[in-house]
């Protein structure tokens, strides 16, 4: 690529997701030049097909709780995962409320969502877009306001590195190859992968490939690749593997039709799991189902409340089942999918019998501890024929509380941050609604804010040889 024109750049920022906009934001905010590429043709990343649920304290929503935050935080990690990341996020969250709301980007109100001890969920106003596309696009704002350059449609495909610093990018664009010069640092903030059958077939444990990804279409692994060839040190690699959420095989959208009011029964048409609890927890028990089947039964009334929630705003588009009564819409799935329909029948029944005392898997709440659960028992009837699904894995890059990329040695590869879901360590094997979103805009802001800092002494040997 001798003969390709070097762009120049104080930052770069690879990904426009939460955390890539985060970051650009940040650091030209800072005074940096800023470059953002994104390989698709329009920002937004995984964070804008997200119900935009993020977990803060310390707000004006929210008073205080850094401490009762951090401890959800551990226990929703199973106590495992970096804490310095977990005391990052607590110490930060209110700080970057407020830092979005002074950049047109306001939450509405909060919800308290599995494993939380509080209302920690941040939630945008139900109006408009979902709130992941809501907060996306005025990050982009943003961004452009403060001079940031966004160049959609640009792939960054390989790191360089001038004696142990990363001071170069490559990558190919709507005109071909280019390269782009960092004087200050480049910050990896592409996603997962999610998208990339080789790294889950080399990572994931067997049935791994069954897992319905609905994420954005840029995990690919790309800011990992590009990472792993210099060296870097990962974590919760296989752990981090795992579905996070029921999803609609067939169009690959995200169905949590159960936080309504739906029942969640297997092929067999039995319940298996607690539909108030992490979706996660319930996606990772549906993997040893007859046929990965997660099938979410429901009724007019959690419908109509389902209409009310952030989650209609995003999670759209799946394929739903119809029925004027419960028997035909069972016998309609029975020929769909192989469903049980008189054990079905029973199970719902019973279900219905149990409320509002809790049923037999203790459900009293619609999800978490909010909510009452209510019987599927208000015609029509609907259901959405789901399997394990992700909105995001785990595993990724080793970073400082600063969000420099470690080496396999736990030295810092100068030159080189990262945010988002490309980094590995913050949840461990698990995690806590919200916090996605969360780690991708908290940290992001600490991404490029830092590589907008870097090192004095580095910035001028890099930018004398530009």
């Amino acid at each position: 690529m001798d003969d390709v024109e070097v762009m120049l750049a104080d930052v770069v920022v690879v990904g426009g997701g939460g955390a890539g906009l985060a970051a650009a934001v940040e650091a030209a905010e800072g005074g940096a030049g800023t470059v953002l590429l994104e390989s698709e043709g329009a920002t937004g990343g995984s964070t804008a097909l997200s119900a935009g649920h993020t977990a803060f304290c310390d707000t004006t929503i929210v008073p205080g709780g850094r401490e009762a935050l951090y401890a959800d935080l551990i226990a929703a990690h199973d106590g495992e995962g970096d804490h310095g990341l977990s005391r990052l996020y607590v110490d930060e969250a209110g700080a970057t409320c407020e830092w979005l709301a002074e950049r047109g980007i306001h939450f509405a109100r909060s919800v308290q969502l599995a494993k939380m001890s509080r209302p920690w969920a941040h939630e945008m106003p139900l109006s408009g877009k979902g709130g992941g596309a809501q907060i996306t696009e005025g990050l982009e704002q943003a961004a452009r306001k403060a001079g940031a350059q966004i160049l959609p449609g640009h792939r960054a495909r390989r790191l360089h590195l001038e004696g142990d610093r990363v001071t170069m990018l490559d990558g190919n664009g709507p005109e071909g190859a280019f390269r782009i010069r960092a004087a200050r640092g480049i910050v990896l903030a592409s996603g997962g992968f999610t998208r990339n059958a080789e790294m889950i077939r080399n990572w994931g444990p067997k049935g791994a490939d069954k897992i319905v990804p609905f994420t954005g279409a840029g995990s690919r692994g790309d800011g990992l690749t590009m990472a792993l060839a210099l060296g870097c040190g990962t974590a919760y690699m296989a752990p981090g593997i795992s579905p996070t959420g029921p999803a609609d095989p067939v169009t690959g959208k995200g169905v949590l039709m159960i936080y309504a009011g739906a029942v969640m029964i297997n092929r067999d048409g039995q319940r298996f799991h607690r539909e108030s609890d992490l979706y996660s927890d319930i996606s990772k028990a549906g993997m040893s189902q007859p046929d990965t089947l997660m099938i979410q039964v429901y009724d007019q009334r959690a419908k109509d409340y389902f209409a009310t929630t952030m989650w209609a705003r995003a999670l759209t588009g799946f394929v739903e089942h119809a029925a004027p009564d419960l028997p035909s819409l069972l016998n309609k799935l029975a020929e769909e999918c192989g469903l049980d329909a008189a054990a079905a029948a029973e199970t719902i029944a019973d279900y219905n019998r149990s409320l509002p005392d809790g049923d037999r898997l203790g459900r009293r709440h619609l999800v978490g501890d909010s909510g009452q659960a209510t019987p599927v028992d208000s015609a029509p009837y609907y259901a959405a024929i789901t399997r394990p699904g992700t909105s995001h894995y785990n595993g990724g890059v080793q970073v400082t509380t600063r969000m420099e990329v470690k080496d396999v040695f736990g030295n810092v590869i100068p030159g080189l941050y990262a945010a988002g879901e490309i980094i590995g360590g913050f949840h461990g094997p698990n995690y806590m609604s919200a916090t996605q979103v969360g780690k991708a805009l908290i940290f992001g802001r600490v991404a490029g804010r830092s590589a907008a800092m870097g090192d004095d002494s580095n910035i001028n040997q890099v930018a004398t040889s530009r």
